[in-house]
């Protein structure tokens, strides 16, 4: 478990104690959730970098960053649609995105076929983790056009991966046989 590795799991693990700040009402809960989820998605930028620089890109790390942060944001649309703060219309191209080249990874993983961040899920990322934290700042107007932003790069990311779904499904009905 490299050092990179282990970021990836905090920023996992950071979903719990963000949205218990989200929801559960003390003094200063939403500069607690902010602070927490500023630091989660820090540890995105410096787990890669630690990766490349250290040599230790790892399959289990590839995997793992892109679940992890699919993690803290799509719970971060839940509670951002709950508080009124994001239209669920937007949520949901978002998520389902998600869940769409998630399973496409998965297929490929089993034909022993990493699928890692390109440079359109990078941009949708630091769109959508830019927004999320406009909307918890509460700053709205800019916000939501921070978030359309963000849709937009999601529906071009998503297509950027799943161009290439039937080239990774063949390879993995080849792999059946």
């Amino acid at each position: 478990m490299t050092f990179a590795n282990q970021l990836t799991i905090a920023r996992l693990v950071a979903v719990v104690p963000v949205m218990a700040a989200l929801y559960i009402q003390f003094p200063y809960n939403r500069t607690v959730a902010v602070t927490l989820y500023v630091g989660a998605i820090l540890t995105d930028y410096l787990d890669g970098v630690l990766a490349r620089r250290s040599g230790k890109v790892t399959n289990f790390g590839k995997l793992m960053d892109s679940i992890a942060d699919k993690a803290i944001i799509v719970s971060l649309f839940f509670a951002l649609v709950g508080m009124g703060l994001m239209p669920s219309w937007m949520a949901a191209i978002m998520v389902v995105r998600e869940f769409a080249v998630t399973g496409l990874r998965m297929v490929a993983l089993e034909s022993g076929l990493v699928i890692a961040a390109n440079r359109w899920g990078k941009a949708k990322m630091v769109s959508q983790s830019l927004a999320i934290l406009l909307l918890l700042l509460e700053l709205e107007t800019v916000g939501l056009w921070a978030m359309a932003v963000a849709t937009v790069l999601t529906l071009i990311s998503g297509w950027s991966y799943l161009k290439d779904a039937p080239r990774i499904l063949s390879a993995a009905a080849g792999g059946q046989r």
